[in-house]
């Protein structure tokens, strides 16, 4: 079954992957009976626009667990490409990608708890997901996560996490984020300018994921 991080997930997240490890578990078994040259037939598939042959490969190796067929399970149910539109499962996919720690996955579902896709929004948890993407170097979560700390509507807003965040992603060439800097530059208290500067300070002698900056 599908781990989540647990303290921060709604529980219609947690019902929507129990609900489908009966389904996982059946399908397991399939899957690990076929061979590789099904696994790239169902990509090729899907390039192809080949969708209920894309469909039948990708999820017998998503039930099984493979982190980038799950996450084209949820690309293809938020397109609507050979099977119904549906947010929701598409959220189910991208969660179970990003706990096996596909970087992709993880975008993907932190995107969708800022958008509200699939399931009420829910900052914390947009937090958590884009982080990890940002943390395994993903180039545009660093300017999405400092979007979500840059919004008010968000109780944790912190314009000081919110320019660490756009440092990184402008230092990455991510479109957006220098033009993000710029307009923060015009409201940024001097208290919290002099925060993040401290944020990237401790970044220049630890990895990102040791010195990004922690709550509170």
């Amino acid at each position: 079954m599908v781990k989540i991080h647990m303290t921060l997930a709604p529980r219609p997240v947690i019902s929507l992957i129990a609900g489908c490890a009966l389904f996982f578990s059946l399908a397991a078994g399939v899957a690990g009976r076929a061979g590789a040259d099904d696994y790239e037939r169902g990509f090729r598939a899907l390039e192809d626009g080949r969708f209920d042959e894309a469909l039948y490969y990708i999820s017998l190796y998503a039930a099984n667990g493979d982190p980038r067929a799950q996450y084209t399970m949820g690309v293809m149910h938020r397109k609507g490409a050979g099977v119904e539109q549906d947010d929701r499962e598409a959220l189910l996919w991208f969660l179970a990608a990003a706990e096996s720690g596909h970087m992709l996955g993880q975008y993907a579902a932190g995107l969708a708890f800022d958008q509200g896709r699939g399931i009420d929004r829910d900052f914390e948890n947009a937090v958590h997901y884009l982080r990890e993407a940002a943390l395994n170097g993903h180039a545009a979560a660093p300017v999405q996560l400092g979007n979500v700390y840059f919004d008010k509507a968000n109780p944790a807003a912190d314009n000081a996490k919110a320019h660490f965040w756009w440092t990184i992603a402008e230092r990455r060439n991510a479109p957006g984020a220098g033009e993000n800097l710029d307009k923060l530059a015009r409201t940024i208290s001097e208290e919290d300018k002099q925060r993040a500067a401290a944020y990237l300070d401790q970044c220049a002698t630890a990895t990102l994921r040791n010195c990004f900056p922690r709550n509170p």
